[in-house]
């Protein structure tokens, strides 16, 4: 399962800036900037839990405001076969936030098989 710690070492692998500071430690945010472009895209992290009120997956979503300082574009890991309703609008800062999504993506199965092959079969 992903963790806020596991996901903080391959952040920090891949060289972005990571923020662990937030109240009630609710969720990791990273920093990734974009060559050519003001704003960074940010990554904002949630671990799934349990409670009476309910139950809430882990999110992994990345929001990259665009140079208007008003559109945003928002990945995911719930909408990442979603169809794009405008794909005109944007069009290479969608492929490059689904590139760092996808690299994110990656580095995160990568871990996940390093570790279950380092664990002992029980």
């Amino acid at each position: 399962m992903l963790t806020y710690s596991l996901l903080e070492q391959i952040l920090i692998k891949l060289g972005y800036a990571v923020d662990f500071n937030l109240r009630y430690h609710a969720k990791l945010t990273a920093f990734i900037p974009v060559d050519g472009y003001d704003s960074d895209i940010e990554l904002e992290f949630r671990e799934g839990y349990s409670s009476e009120l309910g139950d809430r997956e882990a999110l992994l979503q990345l929001e990259w405001l665009m140079a208007d300082g008003e559109s945003c574009l928002v990945l995911d890991s719930h909408s990442l076969d979603d169809v794009d309703e405008v794909p005109y609008v944007f069009t290479t800062e969608k492929l490059i936030l689904r590139k760092v999504f996808d690299q994110i993506l990656q580095e995160i199965a990568q871990v996940s098989d390093s570790a279950l092959l380092s664990t002992p079969n029980q």
